[in-house]
């Protein structure tokens, strides 16, 4: 059974204080037996430009497989964000962009938030949408304008709510169906009400740091889903969303 990461980070973050080293991932990687990873800077990357030189480096060199998602401040000329975010994309493969609600201070229904959107629909990528601490931004009700706004830009609602807002995650999931959700750091009951709800297309796992990998995958396993399912939420969906080739 294939075990896919759809959510961790490279280099340092000076927002959150955090800094995840090359090895450190690579080590994460090989001790939890993950085959793949997507993998994005930190909201406060010094450079974010180089740390996405970086993720492409790593998935070049790496033995395990890395695909790279986008994250860049929004808030400057949408030109240049544009020209960046193709840059990833096209240049170097990376499969999805980040919009961080709190790391880069961006409400999902903004001004500056709707050059994401309008470049994920031009280069027919995923949107990842951090949910959950940072409120009312992170709020994943503060999404379901975006998400009717642009039905064919498929948005993945990272740590589904946080847990404190999990009932929001899943309500903004039913109501739009281009919403799915990746529930790192909420409970073990909520993941299991939201594939309930929702299907085991529509729920992915990820983990946010290497140290969360092992309780995070716990967390799916323990529910006592089938093994199809199993696989479907631990690499199936994902693959799916981002439109993967392993």
């Amino acid at each position: 059974m294939k075990h896919l990461d759809v959510h961790q980070h490279l280099g340092p973050c000076r927002v959150f204080d955090l800094e995840v080293a090359a090895e450190e991932l690579a080590t994460a990687v090989d001790r939890t037996g993950l085959h793949g990873c997507l993998v994005q800077p930190f909201p406060g990357a010094d450079d974010a430009a180089k740390q996405h030189d970086a993720i492409a480096d790593m998935g070049a060199t790496a033995p395990f497989r890395v695909w790279g998602i986008a994250s860049l401040n929004p808030h400057m000329p949408a030109d240049a964000y544009r020209k960046e975010i193709t840059r990833c994309v096209r240049e170097l493969g990376f499969v999805g962009v980040k919009l961080h609600t709190i790391g880069h201070a961006v409400n999902p229904g903004g001004a500056d938030a709707l050059k994401i959107f309008e470049t994920a629909a031009e280069l027919d990528i995923p949107v990842m949408v951090h949910t959950g601490d940072g409120v009312p931004f992170a709020d994943p009700a503060a999404v379901l304008g975006p998400a009717r706004d642009f039905p064919e830009v498929r948005i993945v609602l990272a740590h589904a709510g946080g847990g404190t807002f999990t009932g929001s995650a899943i309500a903004v999931a039913s109501a739009a169906p281009n919403v799915y959700l990746e529930p790192s750091w909420c409970k073990t009951p909520d993941i299991g009400a939201m594939i309930k709800m929702l299907g085991v297309d529509r729920v992915m796992f990820g983990a946010d740091l290497p140290n969360n990998v092992t309780p995070e995958k716990s967390k799916f396993q323990s529910l006592g889903l089938t093994s199809r399912d199993l696989e479907a939420v631990l690499s199936g969906t994902a693959a799916d969303v981002y439109r993967l080739e392993w």
